[in-house]
């Protein structure tokens, strides 16, 4: 018979007992501290790499077909248009498209003959040049030659000098509009997404970010009380298994009420953390909810509002069985290898998203919605991506069977958890765990 008071008893002594510590408290804390001063650290490299890419770079042109007619060398962000497709395209009222190509900051330089840019490429003046040959019209090939090092500029200013090209064979051969689609196809999109029922609503980039955002961090935020949580579950019970303190709590409880009581206290210290560090994110980001709650964006309610209670089941699902396995071991380190198999299937989502994002509704997806290791995930990656693709009866079952599950894996849990706690010195063998349970009440 399970006592709620002896369960709420060890609940709040592992509770407080955890949040107490210096090292929770340090992590709680601090942890946010170190992550903003590590997004700084990259941050700092990746704006002076984004600087640098601003520079000019130089590249050479020889020019046998006579096509381009350069002069002299061409400026930074000149060297695209020229002048007088720039004037049709202003004509026609598509400044748009001449700003666009206003953007680039590669110059070419003329060169009289491949000798010549061959030597200002070995003196490294160029980082590359094109040799457009005598019969560039009827082949359509351009040489490329770049020095022997890594060049990742050359990919770019092949595409300008396709660019430029362009607009010298369009050069008073067509009007400002035309010459615009040619050298600009696509200028903007609008993306729209329709739904089963017919309706149109938006499909942009944000909203695609915001419905896979919602399910991702569902699943991080899942794995890291999975794994952080689990580290402060069978801490507990390896220091009490060294100490001798099993023997006092077995004497005034059951196996099934010390299971639920740290299952509770100390799964209530990890998700206590997990919550410290979203209230933080929250804040952090709290000019920018206003802004998605005033938007348009079709923001997923439904995934949303399933969050907590799958998140619930399955931490307790999870818990119980990361608890009773991890007590087999002797100390902390054979704890964590025992349940390790649960850290890797919980993570399982996350190994196959690219599948689900590509067939959120397929046979894989319905498949693992039902599946207790999985169900939690799936469901919220679902909701979110086509809440109107996923029946009321698939969230049912699926709530159905993690609540089920649950039952089973605390059940096998408590019998793992006593044969752990009763076990000293060596770790107990596969035949002995099997022979114990069964005869475990």
């Amino acid at each position: 018979m399970i006592r709620w008071t002896k369960i709420k008893a060890i609940a709040t002594f592992e509770f407080l007992a955890a949040v107490k510590r210096p090292g929770y408290l340090i992590t709680t804390f601090g942890m946010p501290l170190f992550m903003a001063a590590y997004a700084g650290i990259v941050a700092l490299p990746a704006y002076y790499a984004e600087k640098k890419d601003r520079e000019p770079s130089r590249f050479g042109v020889v020019d046998q077909a006579g096509i381009l007619r350069m002069t002299g060398e061409s400026q930074p962000g000149t060297a695209s248009v020229p002048e007088e497709v720039q004037r049709a395209l202003e004509a026609a009222g598509q400044r748009a498209a001449i700003d666009r190509f206003m953007q680039s900051t590669i110059t070419f330089r003329p060169f009289a003959d491949e000798a010549a840019a061959r030597a200002a490429l070995a003196g490294r003046e160029v980082k590359g040049y094109f040799v457009l040959p005598p019969d560039y019209l009827a082949s359509g090939r351009i040489d490329v030659y770049e020095p022997d090092t890594v060049n990742v500029s050359m990919s770019d200013a092949r595409g300008e000098l396709g660019t430029l090209i362009r607009g010298q064979l369009l050069n008073g051969r067509v009007d400002g509009q035309t010459a615009a689609r040619v050298l600009m196809p696509v200028q903007t999109t609008r993306a729209f997404a329709v739904t089963r029922a017919g309706a149109v609503k938006d499909g942009g980039k944000m909203a695609t970010i915001v419905r896979l955002v919602v399910p991702i961090a569902f699943m991080v935020l899942f794995l890291m009380s999975i794994l952080m949580t689990s580290g402060y579950l069978m801490q507990g019970t390896a220091i009490e298994k060294e100490n001798k303190v099993v023997e006092v709590l077995l004497s005034s409880a059951n196996p099934d009420e010390i299971l639920a009581g740290k299952l509770i206290g100390l799964g209530g210290a990890g998700l206590m953390q997990i919550a410290v560090w979203f209230s933080i994110v929250l804040v952090g980001m709290v000019g920018i909810v206003p802004m998605l709650l005033t938007s348009r964006l079709d923001i997923p309610w439904a995934a949303l509002g399933l969050a907590l209670p799958l998140f619930m089941l399955a931490f307790l699902f999870f818990g119980s069985l990361m608890l009773g396995t991890g007590s087999l071991g002797s100390n902390m380190r054979e704890a964590q290898q025992l349940a390790m198999i649960w850290s890797l299937t919980a993570a399982l989502p996350l190994i196959t998203m690219g599948l689900l994002i590509k067939e959120p509704h397929g046979m894989v997806a319905r498949v693992l919605t039902f599946v207790p290791f999985t169900a939690g995930p799936l469901v919220m990656l679902r909701a979110s991506l086509d809440p109107s693709s996923l029946a009321w009866w698939e969230v049912v079952g699926a709530i159905g069977a993690l609540s089920a599950s649950i039952w089973v894996a605390l059940r096998m849990g408590a019998r793992l958890f006593r044969i752990g706690l009763l076990s000293a010195g060596a770790r107990p063998s596969l035949r002995e765990v099997f022979r114990q349970a069964r005869a475990s009440p």
